[in-house]
């Protein structure tokens, strides 16, 4: 299995480019075990990196600012994911939005989202930033 998950990765980076590598390393400073899997716990943890007056909500001035210092990419891509990412358009993207969000990342569903899945929706956002609506997903079942 591991395999299969780092001929994943050696396929997604390179495609990403530097957005390829700067996923790796947001996904690492998240995952905290090293396991190569995120948790819902996890994945708050990425959104609460950019949630700098630690009211938790993240406003779109605090997700552009973060994801510039973060060196993730520009100003557009940063616009763009979090519209994509408040799930529920209400300005701002909280613990609201997360299960939308997680689920939008877990692929297969199995309650963690490894670095395959992550990578690769990742690169799915990046390659079509320009996407219609949200990465909304049907939580109800």
């Amino acid at each position: 299995m591991i395999s299969i998950v780092l001929f994943g990765c050696l396929l997604i980076v390179p495609a990403l480019g530097d957005q390829g590598l700067k996923a790796v390393d947001l996904f690492h400073q998240v995952d905290k075990n090293g396991d190569d899997r995120l948790t819902r716990v996890d994945l708050d943890a990425i959104f609460l990196l950019f949630d700098t007056n630690k009211d938790g909500k993240v406003t779109p001035d605090e997700f552009v600012a973060d994801w510039q210092t973060f060196n993730l990419g520009n100003q557009q891509e940063a616009q763009t994911l979090f519209t994509r990412a408040d799930t529920n358009d209400d300005g701002f993207i909280d613990s609201n939005d997360i299960p939308a969000i997680f689920a939008f990342f877990d692929q297969d569903g199995n309650g963690e989202v490894d670095i395959s899945e992550f990578l690769t929706m990742w690169g799915d956002l990046m390659l079509h930033p320009s996407g219609i609506g949200s990465v909304s997903v049907d939580i109800t079942g």
